[in-house]
């Protein structure tokens, strides 16, 4: 694919994905599904086969995010900025370098894990008023909960993520975009 498509599938894609962050953090109940909708933007140049288009896509949405968004709703950027932005790219590269799966499984789930437990440190206080989070027997084992409850919901979620991926490039295919 020419590099002037790559940058503007990369810059079409990227103003969806803000468009979806926009969308999170001016309606409170669509953070999380904003962040998702936001991570399958950054899979279309994906779909072409440029991880470079899906980088820059993720990079451009990150800044444009930290820049307009961050004062509105700090944990929906950051959470995309720390994984859910990079997730399919990273996925990509993986596959692409043809990695070994269960190799490549664990080093996402450790990073996912990572990143949850980055967010419930630096924003469960202000974030999760009146919820289980602020309950004593949650927080005395919030590091094993946050660890082996979501190392398998992210194995779920890549799983389901990868299936994104392939239905997205099938579609792409059939467009011939």
């Amino acid at each position: 694919m020419k590099r002037s498509r790559v940058i503007a599938l990369s810059a079409i894609s990227a103003g969806f994905a803000v468009l979806f962050m926009l969308a999170g953090a001016v309606i409170p109940v669509l953070d999380y599904s904003a962040i998702f909708m936001a991570s399958l933007c950054t899979m279309i140049p994906l779909a072409k086969k440029s991880w470079q288009g899906g980088l820059m896509t993720y990079l451009a949405t990150s800044l444009l995010c930290f820049i307009f968004f961050i004062g509105v709703n700090p944990a929906m950027v950051v959470t995309f900025a720390i994984f859910f932005g990079a997730h399919p790219t990273v996925s990509f590269i993986l596959r692409e370098r043809k990695l070994n799966n269960i190799l490549s499984t664990v080093i996402k789930t450790v990073w996912f894990v990572a990143s949850a437990i980055v967010i419930y440190v630096f924003f469960s206080s202000f974030l999760f008023e009146e919820s289980i989070l602020t309950n004593q027997t949650f927080q005395k084992f919030a590091y094993l909960i946050v660890g082996i409850g979501g190392g398998l919901l992210f194995i779920v979620y890549d799983l389901l993520i990868t299936r994104f991926q392939g239905m997205l490039d099938k579609t792409i295919e059939k467009l011939k975009l």
